[in-house]
Parts: C-alpha cells; structure tokens; sequence
C-alpha cells in the first residue's frame, strides 16, 4: 500500500464518518420536531378543552350543561304565546328537577357525614377502652413486682 491509497482511503474513512454523523445530527433534528409537534398538540387540546369549559377534573359537566343552558337565553325572536308558555314551563320543570337533585345531592352528602361521625365516634370509644384495660394490666403488673419483691 502507497502513501496515495493510504491517503485515499482516510478520505474514504473520514467522508463515511461525516454520513453518518450527518444522518444521525438529522434523526436527532427530526425526533426533536416530532417531540415538539406531539407537545403543542397536546397542549393545544387541553388549552382548548380548558377554554370552553369542558375541565374533566371538575367532576361530571352534564349538570352544569344542563344548567348553563337553562339559564342561557337567546336573543328574544317572535314566539307565538302558546309556544313561549311550553317554553317556560318546560324551564321551570328543568330547574324544579335541577333543585330536587343538589337537595338529593346534599341529603346524602349530611348521610355520609353522619355515618363518618358515627365511626370515628365508635373508633375514639374502641380506643379509650383500649387505652384503660393497658392502663389496668400496667397497675396489676405493678402491684404484682411490687408485693412479690418482699420476703
């Protein structure tokens, strides 16, 4: 081997390296586009969900629909008056069942508060009775070491 295709075949080395440096620097540029496209998305719908109201944290969105379109009226339009009177009472009925429910919701919710009450209430008894009967077996112990000491 020459010193020319020594020469040759550096060339041929270092021109490999550079592909594929090259394609990995573009792989990694592609995977970071990708990366950053997939995020903006992402926050996009979220932005957007946020945005309209439809927060999935907040709990079920069907009654607060229903409300919000109960209370949201449009623009007056010439309505006949049998018309208008279904209307009304049809809103009425909507809000006289929008009421029964948080009454409901809130019964059950005073329920839940007075079983918990009642638990801790039997947790705190279970724990005193506890509490004395070591108190008891302390003081028996006691005077057990201290009679049985004397000779």
């Amino acid at each position: 081997m020459d010193a020319h295709e020594k020469a040759q075949r550096q060339r041929q080395a270092r021109h490999r390296l550079h592909a594929q440096k090259a394609r990995a620097g573009r792989l990694r540029n592609r995977v970071i586009a990708i990366s950053l496209v997939c995020f903006a998305l992402l926050w996009g719908t979220v932005f957007v969900q946020m945005a309209t109201g439809n927060d999935p944290v907040l709990g079920s969105s069907s009654t607060t629909r229903t409300a919000s379109t109960a209370k949201a009226r449009p623009a007056e339009v010439a309505v006949e008056p049998e018309a208008r009177a279904e209307t009304d009472t049809a809103e009425a009925e909507l809000e006289a069942e929008l009421e029964t429910e948080s009454e409901l919701e809130d019964e059950s919710e005073a329920e839940v508060a007075a079983e918990l009450e009642a638990e801790f209430a039997q947790a705190e008894g279970e724990a005193a009775e506890a509490e004395a009967a070591e108190l008891q077996a302390a003081e028996a112990e006691e005077l057990e070491s201290v009679t049985s000491g004397q000779s």
